[in-house]
């Protein structure tokens, strides 16, 4: 099905090709632009024909919440304080896995009824292959936060939403899910990219607690204010102070790309210590933030060394460990 051959449809239509075929060489930068050559091109979709994204048989559905059961365990209370925050009665928090389809969701039974009609609901597929361009299965592709505002949706029937998303990433540095928040309102999208990265963030900073519960945890940022925050670089790491995983704000402070990077690490490569000396003067310091330098003598961080949960009795942490996740209020 040619480009050529579409051109029947109304003005959202005629703006979608006009631009594939005029401007997406010279839009390349443009997100959207690529999205609606990828619909046209690759998924032979039309801005105009009706089309309900598929839904996934109920078993199916099953299964894929039972794969990534503890990442909507991780994401179930911060998906609910999100929409909370958003204060928007028109609008619904999302859970995609990684194909698109839909395994949580939070909303009001008002909009959830509205938006069942275009597809919208668990168990659905939101890829752009289904749905064309939109927050979910845009972000799956740029693998990096969207904001697809009302006409930017390739299809005509989804320019009253506008969805900003988000992706999730796992322990492993792989993208696990796509976090989404669908509205409504054609306002905020910054503000709603924003809450939803650090959304995002809890959830992964929750993830990799609970999928290394034998691990011991470094906390550290090069300012002690931000330790136990949700700004804080944190590792999982072996006794023998070999790294397991580590979240991104922990690559950006050690200047790493990856995590299969740090994982090829140490902690001695990375600090001027061992992990039982550091352990051993954070128990001094009542698990509170102490000094220690780079492995190369140029940078400083403010850090915590925690053993295992079922090695440290909830007493010897302070507060901030046991009270609720910073930012969830």
């Amino acid at each position: 099905m040619g480009i050529v051959s579409l051109r029947e449809a109304g003005e959202h239509a005629h703006r979608i090709l006009d631009t594939v075929r005029q401007g997406a060489r010279a839009t390349d930068d443009d997100e959207m632009a690529r999205s609606w050559t990828r619909c046209l091109e690759q998924h032979r979709l039309h801005p105009d024909r009706p089309h309900r994204p598929s839904v996934v048989p109920a078993a199916q559905l099953a299964q894929r919440q039972e794969r990534l059961a503890d990442v909507i365990d991780c994401a179930r209370h911060e998906m609910a304080t999100l929409y909370q925050q958003l204060a928007d009665t028109e609008s619904a928090v999302v859970l995609t896995d990684t194909d698109g389809v839909i395994l949580h969701m939070v909303s009001s039974p008002a909009f959830a009824e509205d938006v069942t009609p275009l597809g919208f609901h668990v168990g659905a597929v939101w890829s752009e292959a289904e749905a064309g361009t939109n927050g979910m299965g845009t972000c799956l592709v740029a693998a990096s936060p969207v904001a697809v505002r009302r006409e930017d949706h390739f299809f005509t029937r989804l320019t009253s939403l506008t969805c900003s998303a988000v992706p999730v990433f796992d322990p492993q540095g792989q993208m696990t899910a796509v976090l989404d928040v669908t509205s409504r309102s054609s306002l905020q999208q910054q503000h709603s990219l924003v809450l939803l990265g650090m959304t995002a963030q809890m959830i992964e900073n929750r993830l990799l607690e609970l999928r290394h519960p034998e691990a011991h945890l470094l906390h550290f940022h090069s300012r002690p204010e931000f330790v136990y925050t949700l700004h804080e670089g944190k590792l999982a790491l072996e006794a023998d102070g070999r790294i397991l995983a580590g979240n991104r704000s922990a690559l950006f402070q050690l200047g790493l790309h990856s995590v299969a990077e740090l994982r090829e690490r140490r902690l001695e490569d990375l600090l001027h210590t061992r992990l039982a000396e550091l352990v051993e003067r954070c128990r001094r310091s009542a698990f509170h933030p102490v000094v220690s330098f780079g492995a190369q003598g140029a940078s400083r961080f403010f850090v915590v060394a925690r053993p295992p949960a079922s090695e440290t009795g909830a007493h010897e942490l302070p507060v901030a460990l046991t009270g609720p996740s910073t930012g969830t209020r």
